[in-house]
């Protein structure tokens, strides 16, 4: 198991403040129509005015052009619900707004640096072996792996990688995969909704991935969704890319279990029973030390502890 510490802040964040940066976004999003304001033929900006979302969440324009400059202008519980009622925000956009305009009120919640995952969680998710399943953090760094997961993407699901780093290391070929698209965008999500624009591995991963063209291009959408499910590509010997389905638990506050498994009746389900009557059968192992596929790429050298900190760690899995 492995943990990132021991990072210093990067000299220049990715995001100077996230919450002038997620309100800038979100007005922009809005329409006089979305919000029941009259249109107006000369209006020059496609989004809301400031002023507009001031007088929608009952502030001054002064004030909230402070919070969208961010100057670091306290924020109260109340003015976070109107903005967020201003904003048309979902259930997942509102808790996102909540975390970023007030970090401190949130209680002790998750496992801390250098701490391992309960136990528990990591026999249960070592000892499936009917299941392929991995534990990753709030910054999507895997903690825990199971054998299954491992036959199912050897060099990428390792304990020590980090799951969005991995997502942008596809090759043009898997890129142009519509599954692929889909993942980009709930990994990006999740990046966001989850990360903590303070934390100097969050800033480090994101820093990183800023240099991806495709990365920028849905960054700066500014989405933000919690863990849940979806589609990815995995690459089967006998089948090629296969769609796989995952879904995510969140068995302890902080840690999420990744379960991933192929639909009744599909390709997925019957590749992944291959695989799992192979590794059951000793046909094929599971290396100490795996080659990653994307050895010598632009982010190879950021696996494992990153570019400060070389030494390997061990991998927890079912043996």
């Amino acid at each position: 198991m492995r943990h990132h510490g021991g990072v210093e802040p990067l000299p220049h964040p990715p995001e100077k403040s996230a919450l002038a940066r997620f309100l800038r976004a979100r007005r922009a999003a809005l329409t006089p129509e979305m919000a029941g304001l009259p249109t107006d033929d000369r209006r020059r900006v496609q989004g809301l005015r400031r002023e507009e979302v001031a007088r929608l969440a009952g502030i001054s324009s002064d004030y909230y052009r402070r919070l969208e400059q961010g100057s670091g202008h306290q924020i109260s519980l109340q003015v976070c619900k109107s903005l967020a009622h201003a904003l048309q925000l979902d259930r997942a956009g509102t808790a996102y707004l909540l975390r970023l305009a007030l970090p401190d009120a949130e209680a002790p919640f998750e496992v801390h640096e250098g701490e391992e995952p309960p136990p528990g969680l990591v026999e249960m998710i070592t000892h499936w072996d009917h299941t392929a399943a991995y534990m990753i953090d709030r910054n999507q760094d895997i903690l825990v792996v199971n054998d299954l997961i491992r036959a199912l993407a050897p060099g990428y699901v390792e304990v020590g990688n980090n799951l969005a780093l991995m997502h942008f290391e596809a090759t043009p070929e898997v890129r142009a995969l519509p599954s692929w698209l889909n993942g980009s965008r709930a990994t990006i999500s999740r990046l966001r909704y989850y990360g903590n624009p303070s934390d100097a591995r969050w800033q480090e991963i994101v820093e990183l991935l800023l240099e991806d063209v495709d990365f920028r291009c849905m960054w700066e959408e500014h989405q933000q969704f919690p863990l849940s499910f979806g589609v990815s590509p995995n690459y089967f010997a006998q089948h090629g890319w296969v769609d796989m389905s995952w879904q995510v638990l969140e068995a302890h506050p902080g840690l999420y279990t990744v379960i991933c498994y192929g639909a009744p009746g599909t390709l997925g389900e019957r590749a992944l029973k291959e695989l799992q009557d192979a590794l059951a059968a000793g046909t094929i192992e599971l290396p100490e030390n795996p080659p990653t596929p994307t050895s010598g790429t632009r982010l190879a050298r950021y696996r494992g502890t990153g570019p400060r900190d070389a030494a390997p760690h061990p991998r927890t899995s079912a043996r």
